[in-house]
């Protein structure tokens, strides 16, 4: 034979030997036909999606009902955009069949600034019990983001389905998020930086600092604490909870500070902030604020998603907001806080039926009395020398984040001439709101809530 004949032998050997070898077996499958005692490629498996939020729920709950039960945990690798579960690994492939079972990868979740949760980040849990089972947690880096799935392996449909609701009512149960401070990112993947869930804090504001007329702080509590307060006879009798807050007036007047305030008198409330692009997501933070209520939803400057339709008439997010409004149950112990800047831009289906928005309250401009009182409210701290309630009237038109500006810009201006404690003067007054008029522009004047049509002298003819 020539050697290129003995070559090209060799070569369709090989080849043949490649298509005809028996494939190999799968680890998994290897596994769990000893783990169950049987085949386990006909096994049935159920399975159920997560939320990209809902990892640390999983391994709470996964740790509650495995903890007095004989468990061995394995690793499974991350699935890198390949949608595999339990029985695609079982039956296996030639990709799948060089899947390794190993060491367990763990992810930390956040749960706020100095909490947070060591999590599995996907494996599989052999359950030694009269009736062997399986439990794995499927993590998938697939598209823009993060999908989990957990799923049940046992001798029986009704055993694997039992299991499974176990599971998932240990997760509504023990929820991680319950009574905190939420926001949905904008992005999806659950690394520190980005993680589809935030929980935030919130500062406690005292009841003291919010100055407003008299009866519109009343107002305001009734709707959110009276309701909360009386839910259960409420319900008895009835009447639904859920209910909407608007909360409308000029920039820097107070919204968001009682938003905080209502937050902070109710901590047994989860709150589900919906800011900057998160706005996207209010039909997600709905079904958020739903499964932990009682809850509130605070949408501030709702006119960027809620502009009447005869300004923007395929504002997809304005209908998916009604939607959510309209579709939670009367009984729901929900509590939406809307806040704008411009009521007159607002869609009037917003407020067209109860449960959407039962009442607004305008948080206006100080009068001269709530301005003296802002005045010494800002000025804690300091050694302040007002001289008469000329100030006050020279801050007419103007809003208690302007003056809450003034007296810090006046500090600065203190500070810079003397050491020791800080005298604040006249003076520095009159050069603080000198360089709010004149050098802070319109803009900033007009983000610090001064009115607009508001004209003041020059500070030397004070």
């Amino acid at each position: 034979m020539r050697p290129e004949d003995l070559a090209r032998a060799v070569k369709e050997l090989v080849e043949w030997a490649k298509e005809h070898a028996p494939a190999p077996e799968p680890e998994v499958r290897r596994r769990l036909r000893d783990h169950f005692g049987v085949e386990p490629v006909d096994l049935p498996v159920v399975a159920r999606s997560l939320a990209s939020w809902d990892r640390p729920n999983v391994q709470v709950a996964l740790d509650a009902w495995t903890e007095n039960r004989d468990v061995e945990l394995v690793g499974l690798p991350v699935m890198q955009g390949y949608r595999a579960g339990i029985a695609e690994l079982v039956r296996g492939n030639e990709w799948l069949a060089k899947i390794r079972l190993g060491a367990v990868e763990h992810v930390t979740v956040p749960l706020g600034e100095r909490d947070s949760i060591t999590c599995v980040k996907s494996g599989l849990w052999l359950v030694r019990a009269d009736a062997p089972l399986v439990l794995m947690l499927k993590s998938e880096d697939f598209g823009p983001g993060e999908n989990l799935t957990l799923e049940v392996m046992a001798a029986t449909r009704e055993r694997a389905d039992a299991v499974l609701g176990e599971i998932w009512a240990l997760m509504a149960e023990r929820n991680v998020y319950r009574g905190r401070v939420l926001e949905l990112s904008a992005r999806h993947f659950h690394e520190d930086e980005g993680a589809p869930l935030t929980v935030r804090s919130l500062p406690q504001i005292a009841r003291d600092r919010i100055v407003l007329p008299a009866g519109v702080l009343e107002r305001i509590e009734r709707q959110a604490f009276g309701i909360a307060r009386h839910a259960e006879r409420l319900r008895a009798s009835g009447r639904h909870l859920r209910r909407g807050l608007l909360l409308h007036g000029p920039p820097g007047t107070g919204k968001t500070l009682t938003a905080m305030y209502l937050a902070a008198e109710m901590p047994e409330r989860t709150v589900v902030l919906l800011t900057g692009q998160s706005l996207h997501a209010v039909g997600m933070s709905v079904d958020l604020a739903t499964a932990l209520q009682p809850a509130m939803v605070v949408l501030e400057d709702v006119d960027l998603v809620a502009m009447d339709r005869d300004y923007e008439p395929t504002n997809a997010i304005l209908f998916e907001l009604l939607n959510a409004m309209d579709g939670l149950d009367e009984d729901h112990d929900v509590l939406f806080i809307l806040t704008t800047n411009r009521a007159d831009l607002l869609e009037p289906a917003l407020a067209a039926r109860p449960g959407r928005v039962d009442q607004a309250v305008e948080l206006p401009l100080p009068d001269a009395d709530g301005r003296r009182r802002l005045l010494a409210l800002y000025g804690e701290g300091l050694d302040v020398t007002l001289g008469g309630d000329g100030l006050v009237a020279e801050l007419d038109g103007t809003s208690p984040a302007f003056i809450r500006e003034l007296l810090r810009r006046a500090a600065l201006l203190a500070a810079d001439e003397s050491e020791g404690p800080l005298r604040v003067t006249e003076h520095h007054l009159a050069g603080a709101l000198d360089e709010l008029r004149q050098g802070g522009g319109e803009l900033t004047n007009t983000l610090l809530g001064a009115r607009p049509e508001r004209t003041f002298p020059p500070a030397d003819d004070q």
